[in-house]
């Protein structure tokens, strides 16, 4: 039985780490969220393997300096969500947010080879264990608080499916969170920090199905093993001047006509199919002839909507966030947002004008 146990977090460990390996690799070379996404999956692999660490090596320092990895993954799923959110261009890497980890891990180290010999080294450890933990939930519980926030914030700036993966993202967190609490409340109260190796394979099961399904959402969703093709750029992907304006004056009847950008859930996808477009086609166009990235452009054709229903007397009666609402955003952060980025006045000083 522990053979197989076994088998499942090695296997689970060994698909983290390459999938995260190449993805990262793929990372450096475009895409921050898919750099982010490598650490979170190397991160996951890391504190994955805590198991097969303990039982091969039986060695708790190494045990310390793997399940360290949380500082890891922890700034790197809040960073991910910011990616992903599009709320500002260019994200630049954030090296800042993982220097907890690194300083964190290189103390440990040190802490390995200068007190291994003394008399007291086990409880200095056991010591050393309860401040890594209680640091590692509270570092966790920041980040997952912020990403969160910054979720539910911006929730209208993802497409469709982005929407699903992070909110997907996000509840496997918190669900992993809450088991991890227990875990170490159990081992604190009832066994001091000396539990048997055999307990800890539920959670890490557990984290191993998390992994799976993790790894298999990367390769269907980023498409990162199959698809290395960037975003369109002028050098690689030209269309002509007549074609280019033929598609943006198709698109601007569009929108004017059929106002899909009233559909809280449109994506660029959607919007192509109903052009019958390429989306990097249509992204590409709109890039080009606006300047802005599509949740930019969309939301901008949102406000104009609501400008135009704040001047018309029949919309006197609505409240500025329901007309808001009937306009395609999904939250009034996001509104706020988008109106005062298009403006350059907050929607409440533009009303008053």
């Amino acid at each position: 039985m522990y053979k197989v146990i076994n088998f499942i977090i090695s296997f689970g460990t060994l698909q983290g780490l390459i999938i995260g390996v190449l993805l990262l690799i793929k990372g450096f070379k475009s895409k921050q969220e898919k750099l982010y996404l490598a650490l979170i999956l190397i991160g996951f692999a890391a504190i994955l393997g805590r198991v097969l660490i303990i039982s091969i090596y039986n060695n708790q320092v190494l045990f310390l300096v793997n399940l360290n990895f949380i500082l890891l993954v922890s700034p790197a799923f809040y960073l991910y969500t910011k990616e992903c959110s599009n709320t500002t261009e260019n994200i630049k890497f954030k090296s800042k947010h993982f220097l907890p980890f690194l300083i964190v891990n290189l103390g440990y180290l040190l802490f390995y080879f200068t007190v291994k010999d003394a008399a007291n080294y086990q409880k200095y450890l056991q010591n050393t264990i309860k401040i890594n933990e209680s640091f590692s939930i509270i570092y966790f519980s920041i980040y997952l608080y912020l990403t969160y926030n910054l979720y539910k914030q911006n929730n209208s700036y993802y497409s469709k499916i982005l929407y699903r993966l992070v909110n997907q993202l996000i509840f496997m967190f918190f669900g992993f969170f809450i088991i991890w609490i227990a875990y170490v409340l159990v081992e604190w109260m009832y066994f001091d920090y000396n539990m048997e190796l055999v307990y800890y394979y539920p959670i890490m099961v557990l984290l191993a199905v998390i992994l799976y399904y993790l790894s298999l959402q990367v390769i269907i969703r980023t498409q990162f093993l199959f698809d290395n093709k960037e975003t369109p750029k002028r050098k690689t992907f030209i269309l002509e001047e007549i074609e280019s304006k033929h598609l943006l004056d198709k698109l601007t009847l569009f929108m004017n006509e059929k106002k899909p950008f009233l559909d809280g859930d449109i994506s660029l996808i959607t919007l192509a199919n109903s052009l019958d477009v390429n989306p990097k086609v249509l992204s590409f166009v709109i890039n080009e002839h606006s300047n802005k990235n599509f949740n930019d452009y969309i939301n901008n054709w949102r406000v104009e909507e609501v400008k135009k229903r704040l001047n018309d007397k029949a919309y006197n009666h609505y409240k500025m966030l329901s007309i808001a609402f009937d306009c395609g955003f999904n939250s009034k952060s996001t509104f706020n947002l988008a109106f005062k980025k298009a403006t350059g006045l907050s929607p409440s000083q533009y009303k008053k004008l």
